[in-house]
């Protein structure tokens, strides 16, 4: 290369042939999935759970066939219809939303296409609309659905059904097996002749293992220790420490974080930040590392706040547990309680059915699950459970915005009481102001005619004489507003004040006027008693001594009816003259003596209304009820039982068309195999139906979580649709193998580490991912396991493997967000995608809806609106113009090169070999190092006229080649 100009294009070149200094090839070559054509699983639970229910309440009435009429002739009831369109041509165009007909109108976008014509759809709605669209608007109705299990809801499906305790078969291959498990798997390749790949490479073995159990890569150290290490015990050494790292908990934690929808934001429209959802996080950390029984795990996020304590400590454990069923999204802003309310409890019935049971019982909302034996019935006997528990504030909070989640003192008892009763005493003094502040929206001058006594004739009702204006600039006056005069038309303006009076006697005539230094000092009121006139003269300059609002006039006698009246000119003044209302006060002679009747509002601030003393008073007291706060303790997002309730069904799961009342219990269809406990009135049911959840008679909670666990080991199987154990979901390829690893799970305590270890001290977990032409032939999918799967690292792994190699990575666990390393969590950096300057794992940065970061997003990471048991794995540009432009990745990788320049008594050639053991875990082939070196010096002599600082072009060079090797191939895949 010549010494010549560099050009930005120039190296862009080079950057591009650095990314082919490693085996890995180009970048983001990997095995691309290859999508299912037709109609899917997921897009069958996402019509089911997401659209139907919207068609049905919000468009059948209008477009199906059992509407009246059918208007524009369009009908949404079946695939067919709706693509055949209505009067104006279809209104969906699958995969394309934009162009979509169905999603302008229910945007009402359009002022000629609006629908529905009389309300308009929640946001989520609009958005599961769109993505249904997205997803080629799949849409089984009168469609083949695909699977041979789903016809009419069985119950003998097979998840249903007992456990079973199968020998493990008999193999030809006697050395290959090393435990029971690699005996299953070997029967079923010895069927289709095929054989198991070879062992991986020790290298290779620890660094998936590493990934696999601490989501970090393994240090050259612990890569040379097992290498050196020849016992037979060597690989159990290595799983058996990195079991006990504390760096385990975080990486099978945030597998079950997955699975929990964990958020540190409620989304939807509102995006507030859950402040204390950490202290879930944390708890689910400790659990793994701890290994908490999985049994155990459940009761406590079920029903921690129900379960007795040893000790302060583990009460406050068992009630952060329970914020498991607190952190979905929840449509803050829905104006109807009762939908808000069952809302909540659809999304309580889901993550708890899908995380622990597989099964998709909130597709039975509206009606009997279309493939699964989950009547409607079971769905409301769940959803009295669940109603019956606490999840949104008991007190309305009205000064801080709509209803919140519930918040909990972790703290004494009697400690806790004090803040609760706090908190319920502040809630009701914010509650009293709202509603105060609420009057005064409604009566502008904060005084209602209707609140005063006597008669009151308010300027609205007074015969006018001129041309008076309407005023509202102040802020104490009755009713709607006052009038003024414009200080204009003087002598030619009037307001006549005529009362109907119940009965002929004394009255006290009261005016109400609005003072200020420009209103005139000489107004005359003119009263038409009975028996005389009488003309008075007001300073409107001065205010008015009855309440701030009125001035006596004095008493007089009026006859019964409208024969009197009080009439306000401005005949003569100099200045404004306001008119605001006049009352009649019926009196004796006696206090008529002594001046006005005395019927006024109690002593108040100067200046201040009769409403407005009632919201002094309120701040004063809300004031001083806060300075008298109990100390702080601190607080966690839990549940608590409620008013114990059965529900009724919700037809078309409309919580306002009721059915009939449903009592409490559970699904119906383990009725014989997990028999139902009985149900006290006293409670809601959870901690009963954790029991029933987490009993070793359950089949469903077994096999999912040993399912789980070897999805999470092997990247796919045994059964693929981790989700979902029902008729929609796939069948196991190993049957007699799940059930085996289910009951040795419960047999050993329902132990997550003792299942891990003995699934990765398996031959089957041990073998190379090789590819075999033959096999690869008979089951491209590797769903007989043949070899082990090549896997991408996720988001995280991908994150916390560059900080580590730049040196950045910070260990520090648990605790919220600290002001010193991380970007504090607020409610403004929900706005937009903010940037995360902190260097903790990627588990504890904010999960927060609508804006994750761009790396997560790029990367797959899991939707914090749904349960997600299995990621999906895409390969897309945007990956690789991540790793090469976002200022993340220039930062860690000049980080790197400073590290790596900072080695001391070594030459280039060690500080690339040590490079590459610290990526890759293996030392670099003698190709590489010679074109890694020679690349390098090329790159410093392209920027030599542009960089005359040696030392400067040099750190440019290793930052260009340390780079390259974060954004390889291999550094993303684990073999």
């Amino acid at each position: 290369m010549s010494n010549t100009a560099v050009t930005r294009s120039d190296l862009n070149c080079l950057m591009i042939a650095a990314l082919f200094l490693c085996d890995g090839g180009t970048v983001g070559a990997a095995e691309r999935p290859t999508p299912q054509p037709g109609l899917t699983r997921e897009g069958i639970e996402f019509f089911e759970k997401k659209i139907r229910p919207v068609l049905t309440e919000k468009c059948y009435k209008c477009h199906s066939a059992g509407a009246e009429k059918i208007k524009g002739g369009l009908r949404l009831d079946s695939r067919a219809e709706w693509m055949k369109g209505g009067e104006s041509g279809p209104v969906i165009v699958p995969g394309n939303p934009e162009k979509s007909r169905l999603i302008h109108a229910v945007r009402r976008t359009d002022s000629s296409l609006q629908m529905p014509p009389k309300e308009i759809l929640a946001a989520p709605q609009i958005v599961d609309l769109e993505t249904w669209i997205r997803m080629g608007a799949p849409d089984p109705r009168g469609a083949a659905i695909p699977s041979p299990d789903v016809h009419a809801p069985r119950l003998n499906h097979w998840a249903f059904l007992p456990l079973r305790d199968s020998a493990p078969p008999k193999v030809r291959d006697k050395k290959w097996p090393r435990s029971p498990v690699d005996t299953f798997i070997l029967a079923a390749l010895e069927k289709l002749k095929l054989k198991p790949a070879p062992p991986a490479d020790k290298r290779i073995l620890i660094r998936r293992a590493t990934f696999d159990l601490t989501g970090l890569p393994p240090a050259p150290g612990e890569i040379e220790a097992f290498l050196a290490d020849d016992s037979t015990e060597a690989f159990a050494k290595v799983v058996d420490r990195l079991l006990a790292t504390p760096q385990f908990g975080e990486r099978w934690g945030r597998h079950w974080l997955d699975v929990a929808r964990y958020a540190d934001s409620n989304g939807l429209e509102i995006n507030l930040p859950y402040d204390n959802a950490w202290r879930y996080r944390d708890y689910v950390v400790r659990a793994f590392n701890a290994d908490k029984p999985f049994d155990r795990f459940i009761r406590e996020q079920l029903a921690g706040d129900l379960l007795p304590g040893n000790g302060d400590e583990q009460r406050y454990e068992q009630l952060v547990a329970t914020g498991f069923l607190m952190l979905g999204p929840k449509l803050l802003f829905e104006p109807r309680t009762n939908k808000l309310e069952m809302d909540i409890v659809d999304e309580q019935i889901d993550v708890t059915t899908r995380a622990f049971l597989g099964l998709t019982v909130s597709c039975a909302r509206c009606h009997d699950h279309k493939f699964d034996p989950i009547p409607a019935r079971d769905y409301y006997a769940l959803a009295g459970i669940f109603a019956s528990t606490a999840t949104l504030a008991g007190d309305s909070q009205p000064m801080r915005g709509p209803p919140r989640w519930r918040e909990r003192p972790l703290a004494a008892p009697e400690k806790a009481k004090a803040v609760e009763d706090h908190a319920a005493a502040v809630a009701s003094l914010e509650a009293s102001l709202q509603a105060v502040g609420e009057k005064k929206k409604a009566l502008p001058g904060g005084v209602s005619s209707a609140e005063l006594g006597g008669i009151v004739v308010d300027n609205m009702s007074a015969q006018l004489t001129g041309s008076w204006k309407e005023s509202l600039y102040a802020t104490n006056f009755i009713d709607k507003n006052y009038f003024q005069d414009g200080n204009t038309g003087k002598g030619k303006k009037s307001a006549r004040f005529v009362p109907d009076l119940p009965r002929a006697g004394l009255y006290e005539v009261q005016f109400a006027y609005v003072p200020r230094g420009n209103r005139a000092r000489n107004v005359p009121a003119i009263v038409h008693a009975a028996h005389e006139t009488r003309t008075l003269l007001i300073d409107q300059t001065e205010p008015p001594p009855i309440d701030n609002l009125f001035v006596s006039l004095g008493a007089f006698e009026f006859a019964a009816g409208t024969n009197g009246a009080v009439e306000i000119s401005n005949q003569g003044t100099d200045g404004f003259v306001t008119v605001d209302a006049v009352r009649f006060l019926p009196t004796s002679r006696e206090i008529a003596m002594k001046g006005h009747t005395g019927q006024t509002a109690k002593s108040k601030p100067p200046g201040t209304t009769m409403m407005d003393r009632s919201a002094y008073q309120l701040l004063d007291d809300l004031r001083e009820l806060r300075a008298k706060a109990p100390p702080p303790v601190p607080m966690a997002m839990a549940i608590q039982d409620g008013a114990v309730r059965d529900c009724r069904i919700n037809l078309r799961g409309d919580p306002e068309n009721l059915g009939a009342e449903v009592p409490r219990g559970f699904l119906s269809v383990l009725d014989k195999t997990v028999p139902p406990p009985s149900l006290s009135t006293k409670t809601s049911g959870r901690l009963e139906l954790a029991g029933w959840i987490a009993s070793d008679r359950n089949p469903l909670t077994p096999r999912v979580v040993v399912n789980r666990i070897w999805h999470h080991l092997f990247g796919g199987r045994l059964v693929e649709s981790v989700d979902n154990f029902g008729a929609l979901g796939e069948r196991p390829t190993h049957p007699e193998l799940l059930d085996f690893l289910a009951l040795r799970f419960v047999e050993q305590g329902w132990s997550f580490k003792k299942s891990i270890r003995a699934l990765m001290l398996s031959s089957t977990y041990q073998m190379s991912s090789e590819l075999d032409p033959i096999a690869c032939a008979k089951d491209p999918e590797n769903k007989w396991m043949w070899r082990m799967n090549r896997r991408r690292l996720d988001a995280e792994a991908i994150r916390d493997a560059v900080l580590m190699l730049s040196g950045q990575l910070d260990l520090a666990m648990g605790g919220s967000l600290s002001p010193t390393n991380d970007v504090p969590l607020r409610t403004v950096e929900m706005a937009g995608n903010a940037p995360v300057s902190s260097t903790r794992r990627s588990l504890y940065l904010p999960v927060i809806r609508n804006d994750t970061p761009d790396l997560f997003q790029v990367f797959d990471f899991a939707d914090p609106y749904s349960i997600t048991g299995k990621r999906h794995t895409t390969t897309a540009p945007t990956q690789a113009l991540f790793m090469l432009n976002s200022p993340f990745m220039l930062e860690q990788s000049r980080r790197w090169a400073e590290m790596l320049l900072a080695m001391s008594a070594t030459d280039d050639a060690r500080r690339l070999a040590s490079a590459y053991a610290q990526a890759f875990g293996r030392p670099a082939a003698a190709d590489e190092s010679e074109r890694a070196l020679r690349f390098m010096a090329e790159y410093e002599a392209a920027l030599e006229n542009k960089e005359p600082n040696l030392e400067k072009r040099r750190l440019l060079a290793w930052q260009s080649f340390c780079q390259a090797l974060l954004a390889s191939t291999e550094l993303r895949f684990i073999d």
